[in-house]
C-alpha cells in the first residue's frame, strides 16, 4: 500500500512510537483503471463528503483507461467527460449494445494512452465526444475533435449536443434512461 500510495507518511508517529500513516482516498468511491491486457493498472478516487468540491484523485503515476481498453471490433466509441459519466452510460443495455465507452480524465484529460488506445482501432467508424453542457465541456470537444479529426481523417467526429447546465449523470437523474439513447442517437 505505501509503494503504490495508498498510504502515505502523516508525518507524525502512532502512540507505539511507528510512522503514522494516512490513507489516500478516504471517503472516496474507487474505480479501477485497466491497461492493455485488462489488468487493473491504476485507480480514480472520488470523494463523496462534498458536492460542491468534490475533489478527483488518482494513484501517482496514473496509467489505465476506464472502464477498460476499447475491444478491438469497436466501431462507434462514445468519449465521456468522466469516470463516473462512462460508468452511468455502461448502465444503458441500449447504449453498451451498439456502442464502446471510454472516459476521458475531465476537460483536459484525454491522454497520449486515450489515443494510442483509439488509434489502434482498425474497425473505428465513428467516434462520439459526450462532454458537460457547459463551456469547459464545449471547448474541450471542439480541442480533442480537430485532434483526434487531424490523427484519424477518415473517422466521423460527432458530439452530443447536451443541454446547458447538465451532464450525463444529472440527465440520468432527472430522466428515463431514454433520454441518454436518444441524445447519442
Amino acid at each position: 500500500c505505501i509503494e503504490v500510495g495508498l498510504l502515505q507518511d502523516s508525518g507524525n508517529k502512532s502512540k507505539t512510537g511507528d510512522i503514522a500513516y494516512n490513507v489516500f482516498g478516504k471517503w472516496c468511491v474507487v474505480f479501477a483503471l485497466k491497461d492493455k491486457d485488462n489488468h487493473v493498472s491504476g485507480l480514480y478516487f472520488r470523494s463523496t463528503l462534498n458536492d460542491k468540491e468534490a475533489k478527483h484523485f488518482y494513484l501517482k503515476d496514473r496509467s489505465g483507461l476506464y472502464p477498460h481498453y476499447p475491444k478491438p471490433e469497436t466501431k462507434k466509441l462514445i468519449l465521456t467527460e468522466a469516470i463516473i459519466d462512462a460508468a452511468t452510460l455502461l448502465q444503458v443495455p441500449e447504449i453498451t449494445a451498439e456502442y464502446s465507452v471510454l472516459a476521458c480524465y475531465g476537460t483536459n484529460g484525454l491522454t497520449d494512452e486515450h489515443l494510442k488506445a483509439i488509434k489502434g482501432l482498425k474497425e473505428l467508424e465513428e467516434v462520439i465526444f459526450f462532454f458537460d453542457g457547459d463551456q469547459a465541456g464545449a471547448a474541450a470537444v471542439n480541442k480533442y475533435g480537430k485532434a483526434l479529426s487531424e490523427l484519424l481523417p477518415k473517422i466521423k467526429i460527432t458530439a452530443v449536443q447536451t443541454p446547458d447546465g447538465e451532464d450525463i449523470n444529472s440527465l440520468a437523474q432527472g430522466h428515463e434512461a431514454e433520454i441518454l439513447v436518444h441524445l447519442v442517437n
